[in-house]
C-alpha cells in the first residue's frame, strides 16, 4: 500500500479471513461483460463472498436511489467487507490512473475512434463519479478527522501551494452503494492489506447501510481538475451540493 498508517490510527487488527476476495477478481472483473450503468445488475455477476462480503447484504432501491441493505443482524464492529488493493479495492492516485480505468474494455465493447467517444468508457466516468471516495488513516474510532485542518503527512511536492497528503483516493469494484448520512453506522478501517469496512453500531436485518462523505475530506487539485473536464461531481465537499464539510456529527 501507499499509504501509510499511524500508531493512533484506528485499524481492524482481524487477519484476512478465508473468505477474503481471491486475487483473480481483478482480472475476471476485466474479462467480464457488465453494463456499468446497471449497478445493481452488476453486482449480481460475482457471489458476494468473492467480493470479499463477510455478512449478507444485497442492493436495492431506496430513498437516496439505489442503496445497500444488511440482511441480516449485524453486530457493533463486525468486518463488513475485506478490502485488497488491487484485487476489489483500486487506487488512484492521479488524474492517469482514472483515465486508465475508464479506458479498459470489456470484452464486447466495439473498437470507436476515440475512448471518448464510447458508451463504456462515458459509463465507466459515470462509474467513478458516483463511488470514488477518500480514506483518511488519522481519524478518531468513528473515521472522523482527529483535527479540523487537513492533516498533511508528506511536505513534498504538491501543487499551487498545497501538499502531498496520504489519504487513500480510490474505489470498491463492484462499489459499495452506501448513501450519504450525517448519521452513518459504518466505518472503514486501515489493515495490512488494504481497507475493511466495518459497523460503527448494532445494524438490524433490512437497514441501510450508511457511510458520511464528509470522512473523506476535500478533493485534492488532480480530482477537483477531473471533476471538471469530465464536468461531473464527486462525492466530496466542495464537488457537490450535499456534503458539508464544515460541520460533523459527534
Amino acid at each position: 500500500m501507499s499509504f501509510h498508517s499511524s500508531p493512533h490510527t484506528p485499524q481492524a487488527h482481524e487477519p484476512p479471513p478465508p473468505s477474503s476476495p481471491p486475487a483473480s477478481l481483478a482480472k475476471t472483473i476485466e474479462a467480464t461483460n457488465v453494463d456499468w450503468n446497471d449497478r445493481i445488475g452488476l453486482q449480481t455477476h460475482w457471489q458476494n463472498i468473492e467480493k470479499g462480503w463477510q455478512v449478507e447484504v444485497d442492493w436495492r432501491e431506496s430513498t437516496h436511489g439505489v442503496g445497500l441493505f444488511a440482511l441480516e443482524d449485524i453486530v457493533k464492529d463486525t468486518v463488513l467487507r475485506v478490502g485488497v488493493i488491487g484485487v476489489n479495492l483500486y487506487q488512484f492516485k492521479s488524474i492517469q490512473d482514472i483515465e486508465t480505468f475508464c479506458q479498459k474494455r470489456s470484452p464486447s465493447s466495439s473498437l470507436v475512434s476515440s475512448f471518448q467517444d464510447e458508451p463504456e468508457y462515458q459509463a465507466r466516468i459515470l462509474y467513478v463519479k458516483d463511488y470514488l471516495w477518500g480514506f483518511n488513516p488519522h481519524t478518531d474510532n468513528r473515521g472522523y478527522e482527529q483535527h479540523q485542518s487537513d492533516r498533511r503527512t508528506n511536505q513534498q511536492g504538491g501543487e499551487e501551494g498545497e501538499v502531498k497528503e496520504d489519504r487513500f483516493f480510490g474505489m470498491w469494484i463492484p462499489g459499495n452503494g452506501l448513501n450519504h448520512s450525517v448519521k452513518p453506522n459504518t466505518v472503514y478501517r486501515q489493515t495490512d492489506v488494504g481497507i475493511s469496512l466495518v459497523a460503527l453500531e448494532d445494524i438490524a436485518k433490512n437497514k441501510e447501510l450508511l457511510d458520511d462523505y464528509r470522512r473523506h475530506g476535500k478533493a485534492p487539485k488532480w480530482l477537483r481538475d477531473f471533476a471538471q473536464s469530465h464536468q461531473v461531481t464527486l462525492n466530496f465537499a466542495g464537488c457537490n451540493d450535499f456534503v458539508n464539510i464544515e460541520t460533523r456529527a459527534d
